[in-house]
This record gives structure tokens, C-alpha cells and sequence, in this order.
């Protein structure tokens, strides 16, 4: 039972990535914590993100799409991912549930508000975002949706999105792996679950961006973001 349930949910998962760009850890992360404990889970979906990552910083590029601002979104968010892991490795199973279940609920409703686009001149936004981004990868390896909806707010093409996007995540799950090794967070369990997942996330992907065309995207969003909120709070009632 358990097996299904994670081939169907990170087909799920993979297709919502496929279709929005991001949103996998978002929707697999709370479902599968119904079957495995947090801290198996985490580095499963860090391996996914950065196999996923890799992919895209692999696609010829034009021209140069990362400037320093966003070398220190990276270099930040890579540093407090230390600081996330650390975090990760003492904190109570339930606790860190109740925190999870939490936090996708805040930002879930927080992506259903539609917020006016700015510009950020100040390079220490960059990096405070960075380091916010950075503790979370490494400590509930969910970086996505705070992630995206910082390079939502600031001038940035779709083309630098996704090239920040990729090198931040390769990044800090670089870092993030290499403490789960060090803090005894890769266990033999975990690396199964990584071995059927990643390439459950690759063909639930590719059939997410053939129909992104075909779907109207802010409904399939909104409808996504519901079942997270859902999915968190059964987590929440189960504790």
C-alpha cells in the first residue's frame, strides 16, 4: 500500500511540477507523511529536486541569466542551508510535522493572494531571501513556493526565473545532502524511495508540461493549493 501511494502521489506531484513549475514538494511532501515519518521523506525530495534542477541549468543558454543579485540568493541560501540541516536533525518528529502542516497552510494561502509586482534594488533583500530560502531547503526541504513567490515580486524574465530557480536548488541540495550524510539522515529506506521516485517525477513532468497548454493554469493552481491546505490539516487533526 505504501509503494501505490507513492507512485501515485509523486506522479501527482510531478505533473502539478510539470504543469506550474514548480509546486512538487508542495503536494507530494504532506500527503506522503501520512505513510513515512518527515525526516525519511525530506531527503527524497531533495534528491528529486536536484536531478530535476540539473536538467534545466543543462539547457544551452543565449546569454548569461544570473547577476549578483541572484549569485547571493544562491551563496545565502547555500550558507543557512547548514543551519536548516542542523535544525532538521534535533527537532521531535512531531514537531516538525506540526510544523510542516503549518507552514504549507500559511503559504499556501498566502499563494492564493495575488500580490502587485515590484522591484528590488537593494542586494540585501537577495540575500535575506536567500538565507530564509536556504534554512527551509535544508531543514523541511521546501523551498519552492517562498522561493517563487520572492522572484514573482522582483523584474525577472521567465528565462532567469528558471536558471535562478535550478542553480539555487542544485545548490543547497548539494549542501543539504552532504549534512543528511554527515547527520545519519540517509538511510538504506530513504534511498529506495529516491530510487522510485525520480523517475516517477521525470514522466509525471513531461506529460504536465505537453497539457500546460491545455489547462488553465490559475484554476489548476488554486485547485492544487486546496488539497495542500486539505492535506495539512488532516496532518494537523492526526497528531
Amino acid at each position: 500500500m505504501e509503494y501505490l501511494a507513492i507512485v501515485i502521489i509523486v506522479l501527482i506531484a510531478a505533473f502539478v511540477k510539470g504543469v506550474t513549475g514548480f509546486g512538487f514538494a508542495l503536494v507530494s511532501l504532506p500527503l506522503l507523511m501520512f505513510w513515512f515519518p518527515a525526516k525519511e521523506l525530506i531527503p527524497v525530495l531533495m534528491f528529486c529536486n536536484l536531478f530535476a534542477s540539473i536538467l534545466i541549468v543543462l539547457q544551452k543558454k543565449e546569454y548569461k541569466l544570473i547577476d549578483k543579485k541572484g549569485q547571493s540568493l544562491i551563496i545565502y541560501g547555500a550558507i543557512f542551508t547548514i543551519l536548516g540541516v542542523a535544525t532538521l536533525n534535533y527537532i521531535p518528529d512531531k514537531a516538525l510535522t506540526a510544523v510542516i502542516a503549518i507552514f504549507f497552510i500559511i503559504m499556501s494561502i498566502f499563494s492564493l493572494i495575488k500580490n502587485k509586482r515590484i522591484r528590488f534594488y537593494n542586494i540585501g533583500i537577495y540575500k535575506t531571501a536567500g538565507a530564509i530560502c536556504g534554512f527551509l531547503t535544508g531543514c523541511i526541504s521546501v523551498s519552492g513556493p517562498p522561493l517563487a513567490l520572492f522572484l514573482n515580486q522582483v523584474n525577472v524574465s521567465n528565462k532567469q526565473f528558471r536558471e535562478i530557480f535550478a542553480w539555487f536548488s542544485i545548490t543547497t541540495a548539494t549542501v543539504a545532502l552532504t549534512g543528511y550524510y554527515f547527520a545519519e539522515l540517509l538511510t538504506w529506506q530513504t534511498l529506495k524511495l529516491s530510487a522510485i521516485s525520480i523517475p516517477l517525477l521525470f514522466v509525471g513532468s513531461y506529460v504536465g508540461k505537453r497539457l500546460n497548454q491545455r489547462i488553465p493554469q490559475h484554476l489548476f493552481e488554486k485547485l492544487i493549493l486546496g488539497i495542500c491546505i486539505f492535506s495539512s490539516i488532516a496532518l494537523l487533526m492526526k497528531l
